[in-house]
Formats: structure tokens, C-alpha cells, sequence
């Protein structure tokens, strides 16, 4: 006598395909249906599901549904932690579509691809074991990982901006770069781009005028301000001159480039104070680690979640795509191999950022990195830092696993 209910949904914007599954061999099911996806159709789900169960005298529920970004979410919410299956007792699994096409194509190479079949497949793979941790759904770290990835998306767009504004501003100002200022987009340098209409006008302007126009877009923080104006006009004496119908064309590009920067500045400002709030109603001892801050701190929390899903750190390492493809057959094995294409893009974002900052504040990790960085390897750079991001994966899930606050090498030694 069967006991569980093996159901597949596959997922779209407009509707939920649902296949449910017996235990056994049986490639018949119980009951397929459609379902709108939202929440009258959830109910509707809910109602059907239970039906069944009454129907055929079942007791416990597996729900399968591929991770389909936010089509998915809802539906995942609703049957983890909204919807009652009592007495029946039920988990859900949220599966990376390559997994299902994968096992797809173990069975079938020339399996039709549709929503009905792929709902069948899904619940087969329910049904064949293997499967990963249940999902379970935090509230907090749902509202800050939202938060995390919009800020990511914010910053990715400035950074796009920033250099179509570098494009522009060399046809204006080609030797801006010899300039007194190091970040281009700070408040003070953009007001010198949008001020002035061409480097003429920064070599007629008197040193005393420039002098103040600099101590006042700047807030009187430079040093010697005198010093940035002189450097000012010595790039714009270097510089390329423009006619007049490209430089109208450039300015009016230009303009519209700095505005849109001063607003994603603002939107990225923004976000980050909420996160730090946010992170603030968490407890974590990410923060203890020299070099991670609140925002990386936050990022890395929101997207692992649950860190007890991961059964050890290597399964962690894999999830960021910080983990090495292996090629071995026989006695012959790859002398070079590379990091995986899969994971989770966000993650591994944060794990590599947070390396390059660690690196540089803590000294186990700079001794590691220096170590790796003058081995002699293709990419020395870039490997030391994906290794050191690897080695910063083991410490987090130490951290999150004991939430222990952070010991160097040397001071756990001293103790010990």
C-alpha cells in the first residue's frame, strides 16, 4: 500500500502544471491538472492535493517544483509555510532546472519538451531519491537577500555608466585622466565635467576663480586646493580640442550620463543603509572577519540562507562556484583545470569581493594570498584570489555553522 504522494509542478508566469505521482514504478498518475499561478489557484491546488490524499489513503507529501526565479517563490512559499496538509505531513523540494533536464535526458534522449511532460519528469525525480535538503523559507533573510540583489543591480548599472562616461569624456577632456582626481565620478569631479563646456574654458578661467570653484564643489576638503586647480589646467593644456557641433554633442551625452549616475549614487546609498539596518535584527559573526563589512556580510548571509541544507564545505564551494572541474580517465589526469560554469552568480560575487577586502585587513589571509599569488600559474592574480575566496568559504561555514566570533591563526594557536 502506498503512503506518499510524489507531485511535480512545473512552473510558468500564467500557470502551474501539476503531475502526481504514486510510490512504485508506475508511470500512470494519479491526477493532473492546471492551476493559475496565484493564489486562487494555490487554493484550488491545496484543495485537489488534499482531496487526493483522502482518496487514496496516503499520508505524507513530497512537492517538487524547479527554481524559476520569482515565478517560483510564491508557490514555494505558500506550500512550505502558508498551506496546512494536516495529518499529512509534507516537505517541498526546489530543484535547479539542470538537474531535471539532466535526469530527463537519462531516461528519455528524444522526450518531448512540454509543460505536461516536464511536470511528470519532475515528480519522477521526487520519487527517485537523492533529493537535496527540504526548502524552508525565512522571512528576514528573503526581505534582505530582495535588498542585496537590487543593490547589486544598481551597482552593476553604475558601473556601466560610469564607463560609457569615461568613453565620453576622453573625446572631451582626453588628459583627464593625468588629473588631480582619482575617482572620477566623486562630487567634486563631476561638477568639473558638467561646469565646463571645454577645456578652453578651464585654461582661460583665472587660477584664483578655479581655485575657488574647486574649494566650493568640494566642501573645502581638499588640502591644498590650489595644488588640484593648477593639475586641472595642466591636463586640460595637454588635452585634444574638439569642434564646436561634436563638443554640443558630447556635453548634452555627458549631462545625461551624470544625472543618471547622481541617481543610482543615491539609490545605492539608500540601499545600503537599509541593509545595514536590516542586517542589524540578524544575529551573525560575519562582521567579526577583518575586511567584511555589513554589505558583504549581508550578501553572503541572504544567499546562503539555511546553512544547514549544505552538508560540508565543499557542497557550500560548489552552491558559490568555487569549486574546480576534474578531468581523469585511466592513469591519465588534468594538469590544469578550471572553476566550475554553475552556482550561484550572486554568491560567488560576494565570496570574491569579500576575499580581496579579507586579504587585505587580515593577515592569515594576505600571507595566503601572497603565498598562492607568486606561484607560478597562468592567471597568478586571479587564481590566488579564487583560491583565497575557497578558503574564505571554509572559515563562513565555521562561522555560521558554531556562530563562534572569528580567531585568527595565531591567536587560536596561542589559546590552544
Amino acid at each position: 500500500m502506498s503512503h506518499i504522494l510524489f507531485v511535480g509542478i512545473d512552473v510558468s508566469s500564467k500557470n502551474n502544471v501539476v503531475c502526481c505521482l504514486p510510490e512504485g514504478d508506475s508511470a500512470k498518475p494519479l491526477s493532473r491538472f492546471t492551476v493559475s499561478n496565484d493564489e486562487p489557484g494555490v487554493l484550488t491546488l491545496h484543495e485537489r492535493i488534499l482531496a487526493l490524499m483522502q482518496k487514496h489513503n496516503l499520508s505524507s507529501i513530497r512537492f517538487g517544483l524547479e527554481a524559476t526565479g520569482c515565478y517560483s517563490s510564491h508557490l514555494a512559499r505558500y506550500l512550505e509555510s502558508v498551506l496546512s496538509f494536516s495529518p499529512c505531513e509534507h516537505s517541498v523540494y526546489v530543484f535547479n532546472p539542470s538537474l531535471i533536464k539532466v535526469f530527463k535526458k537519462s531516461h528519455f534522449l528524444d522526450a518531448p519538451k512540454n509543460d505536461r511532460v516536464d511536470a511528470w519528469f519532475i515528480a519522477a525525480k521526487l520519487r527517485s531519491g537523492h533529493l537535496p535538503r527540504a526548502f524552508t523559507w525565512s522571512e528576514s533573510l528573503a526581505a534582505l537577500q530582495r535588498l542585496c540583489r537590487t543593490r547589486f543591480h544598481v551597482t552593476q548599472c553604475l558601473t556601466r555608466e560610469t564607463n560609457f562616461l569615461l568613453t565620453n569624456l576622453f573625446l572631451k577632456f582626453s588628459s583627464y585622466s593625468a588629473g588631480p582626481f582619482g575617482k572620477k565620478t566623486s562630487a567634486t569631479s563631476l561638477a568639473v565635467m558638467e561646469h565646463f563646456a571645454s577645456v578652453e574654458n578651464i585654461i582661460d578661467m583665472s587660477v584664483d576663480d578655479l581655485v575657488a570653484f574647486v574649494a566650493r564643489c568640494g566642501k573645502n576638503r581638499f588640502e591644498n586646493p590650489q595644488d588640484v586647480a593648477q593639475a586641472l589646467q595642466k591636463a586640460a593644456r595637454s588635452s585634444y580640442r574638439l569642434p564646436k557641433a561634436m563638443a554640443d554633442a558630447v556635453n548634452l551625452a555627458m549631462a545625461s550620463n551624470i544625472r543618471i549616475i547622481r541617481s543610482l549614487q543615491e539609490q545605492a546609498k539608500s540601499l545600503q543603509k537599509a541593509i545595514e539596518e536590516h542586517l542589524a535584527t540578524i544575529p551573525q559573526t560575519l562582521t567579526s572577519v577583518p575586511g567584511i563589512g555589513p554589505i558583504f556580510a549581508a550578501g553572503i548571509l541572504s544567499e546562503i540562507g539555511d546553512i544547514q541544507r549544505f552538508p560540508n564545505q565543499m557542497a557550500l564551494a560548489k552552491y558559490a562556484g568555487l569549486a574546480w572541474t576534474e578531468s581523469q580517465s585511466g592513469d591519465f589526469k588534468g594538469v590544469e583545470s578550471r572553476l566550475i560554469k554553475s552556482g550561484n552568480r550572486y554568491l560567488k560575487y560576494y565570496f570574491t569581493e569579500a576575499a580581496k577586502s579579507v586579504q587585505v585587513h587580515d593577515t592569515v589571509f594576505a600571507q595566503y594570498f601572497s603565498l598562492k599569488a607568486a606561484e607560478p600559474a597562468k592567471y597568478a592574480e586571479k587564481r590566488a584570489l579564487a583560491l583565497t575566496a575557497r578558503k574564505l568559504v571554509r572559515l563562513v561555514d565555521y562561522l555560521l555553522r558554531t556562530n563562534r566570533l572569528y580567531e585568527p591563526r595565531e591567536v587560536i594557536r596561542q589559546h590552544g
